[in-house]
């Protein structure tokens, strides 16, 4: 499993980076759109984790890009405004899993990034016949890449925890 993360606050990729070392994660950290964009272009990426400050208006050029080499991509977003990106951004990048604020913790994010690439090797959103089950509740009938996208990864990771 190869992962890429891409934030420009030091302190905090090296934190991020460490995390999923012990995780067991192969992964590359940048602050660079033009690293990231080498790194795409030469490697699997399995995990791409954006820090969305660090890239600006490269961000739907770089995760576009991520994500027509690596079909399988699970991308995670961390930006100072997670209403707004998640409402523009979420429709159109289907390997877009996560919009965090800058404030979450690195432990959480990289939990959920494990725990969406977990849930994307057991869940095929392919069969029609697919139930979610979330906790405490009934299962029920994916609607949408949306419901798909939330509850597969909150189900595996409280699996998990």
């Amino acid at each position: 499993m190869q992962a890429l993360i891409i934030d420009k606050e030091a302190a905090r990729l090296d934190h991020s980076l460490i995390s999923l070392m012990e995780a067991g994660v192969y992964v590359t950290g940048t602050a660079s759109v033009h690293v990231a964009e080498i790194c795409i272009s030469r490697m699997s990426v399995d995990l791409l984790v954006i820090e969305k400050t660090a890239i600006g208006d490269a961000f739907g050029d770089l995760l576009g890009m991520a994500e027509e080499r690596n079909p399988h991509l699970v991308s995670i977003l961390r930006t100072p405004d997670v209403g707004t990106d998640h409402d523009e951004l979420l429709p159109h990048f289907p390997s877009l899993h996560c919009v965090l604020g800058e404030d979450v913790s690195n432990t959480f994010a990289v939990q959920l990034g494990l725990a969406s690439l977990r849930a994307r090797k057991c869940y095929s959103p392919a069969s029609t016949d697919a139930k979610i089950m979330v906790p405490n509740a009934t299962a029920i009938a994916p609607q949408s890449p949306l419901v798909t996208r939330v509850t597969a990864p909150l189900r595996d990771f409280a699996e998990a925890s």
